[in-house]
């Protein structure tokens, strides 16, 4: 199971990562045909490796890549 949890984490990133923008669950699990178990523990893995920031936005919990808030290219 460790291996599928990474796996849909890095799927997950790349999703948030090239949107540029924050995703809300209902968002995530519609591009990427995730049941929530499965992002849940994606984006759980994705927070412990400081990779995600999660907010509230209207009610509903937000996803943005912290990748997409720090990068600076020169």
């Amino acid at each position: 199971m460790t291996k599928e949890v990474e796996s849909h984490a890095g799927n997950i990133l790349s999703l948030l990562s090239s949107s540029n923008k924050n995703l809300s669950i209902r968002e995530i699990g519609d591009h990427t045909n995730y049941r929530d178990k499965a992002i849940f523990l994606a984006l759980g893995w994705l927070l412990r490796e400081n990779k995600i920031v999660c907010f509230e936005k209207n009610g509903a919990l937000c996803i943005e890549s912290r990748s997409y808030l720090t990068d600076i290219y020169y």
